[in-house]
């Protein structure tokens, strides 16, 4: 990984990075395949199949939503040294319209899914009977279609504005763009909370916690800025991202170090009031979960997403290590899909179910989507925004 500092480039002396046919095909053939196994699961077994839609659905749409926020975050904070990479979760958010299809496509399907939504649950159970106003189909669609436009609208505001700036060159892209994420930002936190809230938690109606939308809100963070790392080192191996030095690899190490602690902090949190409360409509989550056949996904979770990436990323050198972070991001991309697995999965597959041929058609399909809409928004755009204001500083990123 260079330290050498590169000039910004002229503006238009640059286009997208070219992603190679093969790369684009494969990722093709592996939507098709993943999602037309999805499809014929739906006559086999529907419950399994749309359980596996939703998590990894759920999980690459929070990818395209984290690089979002991370924009977001970046801007409102006036953060300069992430510019040399901007484009990277910026490509991310352009795959939010695309991954809106595979959550909507659950709609149709919802009394498979949800109990709530099957036919006469709601007029002989008290409790969900309570609920029916806002659990219903209808609601749930509307607000899904609503939730999902915000945030359409939003991730192409700020996107819009970067590539505008590549060409006129002013400053006002930037506050705007700083503008439009503090709003960003608060919306979002509101409807990803209610998207957590409908689309996950209540697949166990009977169920709540009100810290589990912070929680998934953890996860969110901890995997996209995995995912970005990922895709800023392989991008600089296949020299897009020369000006990418060993400094800005350090800063998402640490960042990777810290959301992980975060999630880490709020799972333990939400376990252990339920343990030490001990009363049986909270355990009631639980105990299923550390028992049987999820048994050891359970303990699986907490090792991938919070105690290996801690003692991996713990010292120095091993933030700045560019091949000792594509294991550590590696690690905790399969935790986050383990631990979406483990809050979807066992509501309709209460014995356990491992990962089979729908769980791995899910990831397939979904992330062969994700890979097409990624590597498409990478070859749309200059990687160096040469028009960012910040640019010179995140080139010379602590050099």
């Amino acid at each position: 990984m260079s330290s050498h500092v590169h000039e910004a480039p002229p503006a238009g002396s640059s286009g997208g990075f070219e992603v190679g046919a093969g790369v684009r095909r494969a990722a093709l053939v592996a939507a098709v395949v993943g999602l037309g196994t999805l499809g014929a699961g739906l006559a086999l077994y529907p419950e399994r199949a749309l359980s596996s839609l939703l998590t990894s659905g759920f999980l690459f749409l929070c990818l395209g939503l984290g690089g979002a926020v991370f924009l977001a975050l970046m801007y409102v904070a006036n953060a300069g040294w992430f510019t040399v990479f901007k484009r990277i979760p910026e490509a991310f958010s352009a795959y939010v319209p695309w991954g809106a299809a595979p959550l909507l496509a659950l709609v149709p399907f919802a009394p498979k899914l949800y109990l709530w939504a099957r036919p006469g649950v709601m007029e002989t159970d008290h409790l969900l009977h309570k609920k029916a106003a806002f659990l219903n189909v209808p609601f749930f669609g509307i607000r899904m279609v609503l939730m999902l436009a915000l945030w359409v609208g939003f991730t192409w505001l700020l996107r819009r504005n970067s590539l505008k700036q590549d060409t006129e060159r002013t400053e006002a892209l930037t506050k705007r763009n700083v503008a439009t994420s503090a709003v960003f930002l608060v919306l979002f936190g509101l409807t990803f909370c209610l998207a957590a809230f409908d689309w996950l938690m209540s697949l166990e109606p009977h169920w709540f916690s009100t810290i589990y939308a912070l929680y998934n809100f953890a996860g969110l963070l901890s995997s996209s800025v995995c995912a970005i790392t990922v895709a800023a080192i392989l991008l600089h191996r296949a020299g897009a991202l020369p000006q990418l030095n060993t400094s800005h690899l350090h800063d998402l190490g640490k960042l990777m170090f810290g959301f992980a602690t975060l999630w880490a902090y709020l799972w333990f949190s939400q376990f252990l009031l339920i343990w030490y409360a001990n009363i049986p409509e909270e355990t009631a989550y639980f105990i299923p979960r550390m028992h049987g056949g999820w048994a050891v996904p359970f303990y699986l979770n907490i090792v991938l997403n919070w105690a290996l990436p801690f003692v991996l990323l713990l010292p120095r050198p091993a933030k700045r290590n560019p091949a000792h972070l594509l294991r550590v991001a590696a690690i905790l991309l399969a935790g986050r899909w383990l631990d979406l697995h483990l809050m979807v999965a066992p509501a309709n597959m209460p014995d356990g179910a491992g990962l089979g041929l729908y769980e791995l058609a899910g990831i397939v399909g979904v992330g062969g989507l994700f890979l097409l809409a990624v590597t498409r928004a990478v070859r749309s755009a200059p990687m160096i925004p040469a028009g960012d204001p910040y640019l010179v500083e995140s080139l010379h990123h602590h050099t």
